[in-house]
C-alpha cells in the first residue's frame, strides 16, 4: 500500500474519531442541562401542595391564597436552595484538591449554616401564614398533617418516593437514559 494512502486512512480515521467525541461530549453536555431542568421543575413540590391543599380541604378563596403562598415562597427561597446547591459543590471541589484549604471549607461551612437559618425561617414564615388562613378545622387537619410529617418512617417513605419519581423520570424512553444503569 502506498505510504501516502496510508496517511490519509490514518487522517480520516483520526478526523472520524475526533468528530465522535466531540458528539459525545455534546450529548453528555445536553443531558447534563436537561437533567437539571428537569429538578427545577420539581414535581414533587407541586404534587404534596395539591396534596395538603385537598387534606385541608380549602375552599377555592383559600385555595388561591395558599397555591399565591406556595409560589412566593418557592421564589423566595430559590436562590438560597441555589447558593446551598454551589456551597455544597465548592466544598466537594476543596475536598478533592491534593491540599484542601481548611479555612476555605470552614467558610463555606458557615455560609452553608447561615443559609439553613434563612431556609427555615422562610420555612417557619409559610407555615405560620398557612396556619392563620385556616379555619378551626383546617388547623386541626394541618397539625395532623405536621404530626405525619414528624415521623421518621413517613420522611423515609417519602425520600423513597422522590428517589424513585425521579429515577423512573430519568429511565423513561424519551429522557435520553432509557435502559442504562446507574
Amino acid at each position: 500500500m502506498n505510504y501516502f494512502t496510508k496517511y490519509r486512512i490514518l487522517i480520516g480515521a483520526v478526523i472520524l474519531l475526533a468528530a465522535i467525541n466531540i458528539a459525545i461530549l455534546a450529548t453528555l453536555g445536553f443531558h447534563h442541562i436537561a437533567v437539571k431542568k428537569d429538578q427545577a421543575s420539581s414535581p414533587e413540590s407541586q404534587q404534596q401542595g395539591f396534596k395538603i391543599a385537598r387534606e385541608l380541604d380549602l375552599t377555592a378563596e383559600q385555595n388561591d391564597q395558599f397555591h399565591q403562598l406556595r409560589q412566593s415562597y418557592f421564589l423566595q427561597t430559590k436562590e438560597n436552595r441555589i447558593a446551598l446547591r454551589q456551597n455544597y459543590e465548592l466544598i466537594m471541589e476543596e475536598l478533592s484538591t491534593a491540599n484542601p484549604d481548611t479555612i476555605l471549607l470552614d467558610s463555606l461551612a458557615q455560609q452553608i449554616g447561615k443559609l439553613h437559618v434563612e431556609q427555615q425561617h422562610a420555612t417557619i414564615d409559610h407555615f405560620l401564614t398557612l396556619q392563620s388562613m385556616c379555619s378551626e378545622e383546617q388547623y386541626q387537619k394541618l397539625q395532623q398533617h405536621f404530626k405525619r410529617m414528624k415521623n421518621p418512617e413517613f420522611r423515609q417513605r417519602r425520600e423513597m418516593m422522590q428517589k424513585n419519581r425521579r429515577y423512573n423520570r430519568a429511565n423513561r424512553p424519551d429522557s435520553g437514559n432509557y435502559n442504562q444503569m446507574d
